[in-house]
């Protein structure tokens, strides 16, 4: 059973309900003054760091959450050499969250 707003979040944020709202999360982020690129040196190479497999359950999660993000504009395709590390942990129910 969904647990209520009010019961998970403390009540000095109450009055913030909407920005917690999932029809508020699904709204694409409105560009702001300080978006930037990142301009490397033309001799700089990325470094080379280990890749750490993940099983098919936790791809197909993955795939499908930066498919859900691409599709709501709340993420970008980057051109970037490099990536962010992510993993997942098993919640109590046995579903997985991306850290």
């Amino acid at each position: 059973m969904p647990q209520e707003f009010q019961d998970v979040v403390p009540p000095y944020l109450h009055a913030f309900e909407d920005v917690f709202s999932k029809a508020s999360f699904d709204l694409p982020l409105k560009h702001k003054r300080w978006d930037h690129t990142i301009k490397l040196l033309p001799d700089s190479a990325p470094s080379s760091y280990k890749v750490y497999p993940i099983i098919l359950r936790e791809q197909d999660k993955l795939d499908t959450f930066l498919q859900e993000n691409l599709d709501s504009g709340c993420i970008c395709l980057s051109k970037s050499p490099m990536a962010s590390l992510v993993f997942f942990i098993k919640k109590k129910d046995g579903s997985l969250q991306l850290v």
